[in-house]
């Protein structure tokens, strides 16, 4: 398959093929420069019908791999360049797969038409599945574990920190300086929940390799709800609903930091480039495979070819 990779660097990205895709030399061989030389599979001895299926072919594997590079390209840089040549590659693709079934009406090989039908069921697969991921670039569901801390995460420490200043007033307002009371402890409280905020910024900020936050551990969050349980007896009847719903945000900003700690953790964080290598890449290596059967299939009908054509002056002798 042509394994597609792209290198970001001084303002520009560059595709890398895979060995598959240089010559002896190990310089890049674009598939668009390549001729079949040989009869194409089944096609009738006209050199017209041999000329156009070799560059049918070659321009539909030309349109294939220009559509993952610009693809490629867009996943990482986000850029409408990439977006705009993608669009156009792919439209490419589908034009070639349309042109090489029509130009089947004169094929023979009944194998190879079987093979056509299959390569343009994968053809429209790949091209659904790359406008699915070309769709969510930019958008939040390329992150699910980033839109699942930015739509319940963060609102639900925002509520908490808002809660923390409410209830804390209230204490202050019937505290004793000879009492500290349960002022110190939900005061250490408020500054642990300051910490998450802070801590949980910066870890969704920076690269998936990062490092959990420790302030994040199971160990702090039973800390925190274990404060708050001393807390609640010693406060006004009137304020414990608070510090239970305080509880409440705590449990539910854990539970969700698991899910999101387990995406970030797992090849599913940036969910177009999961789908990219596990859905995109497969078919490519499909159509591929089809391909360079047809090429094979071809070069050992031109050896035979050749070698009857060698024999007939022997025999005339």
């Amino acid at each position: 398959m042509a394994v597609l990779a792209l290198i970001v660097g001084a303002g520009a990205v560059y595709a890398v093929l895979s060995p598959g895709l240089r010559g002896a030399s190990g310089e890049a061989t674009p598939r668009q420069n390549v001729a079949l030389e040989v009869s194409g599979p089944g096609l009738p001895a006209g050199a017209t019908n041999v000329q156009d299926f070799g560059s049918l072919l070659a321009d539909f594997e030309a349109a294939q791999e220009a559509s993952l590079v610009a693809l490629r390209g867009y996943l990482l840089t986000d850029g409408e360049g990439f977006h705009r040549e993608w669009l156009q590659a792919s439209a490419r693709l589908q034009a070639a797969s349309d042109m090489l079934g029509r130009q089947s009406s004169t094929w023979t090989d009944g194998r190879k038409l079987v093979e056509l039908v299959e390569m343009q069921r994968l053809v429209d697969q790949l091209l659904a599945e790359q406008r699915a991921v070309a769709s969510i670039v930019g958008t939040v569901n390329r992150y699910p574990g980033l839109q699942l801390y930015t739509e319940d995460v963060k609102p639900a420490l925002g509520e908490a920190q808002a809660l923390c200043t409410e209830i804390m007033d209230a204490m202050l307002a019937i505290s004793s300086p000879d009492v500290v009371g349960p002022v110190g402890p939900f005061a250490t409280f408020r500054g642990d929940l300051d910490d998450l905020r802070t801590g949980l910024a910066d870890f969704m900020a920076v690269s998936r390799d990062a490092t959990l936050p420790e302030v994040a551990s199971d160990t702090r969050f039973d800390a925190m709800l274990k404060t708050l349980a001393d807390v609640r007896p010693q406060i006004p009847v009137e304020m414990r609903e608070k510090i239970d719903r305080l509880a409440s945000l705590i449990g539910t900003v854990q539970e969700k930091l698991d899910r999101v700690f387990a995406l970030r953790k797992g090849e599913r964080w940036d969910y177009a480039e999961y789908a990219f290598r596990t859905r995109i890449e497969p078919l490519a290596v499909k159509l591929d495979g089809i391909g360079t059967t047809w090429r094979e299939s071809a070069g050992r009908q031109a050896r035979a070819d050749s070698s009857q054509s060698q024999s007939y002056p022997a025999a005339a002798k």
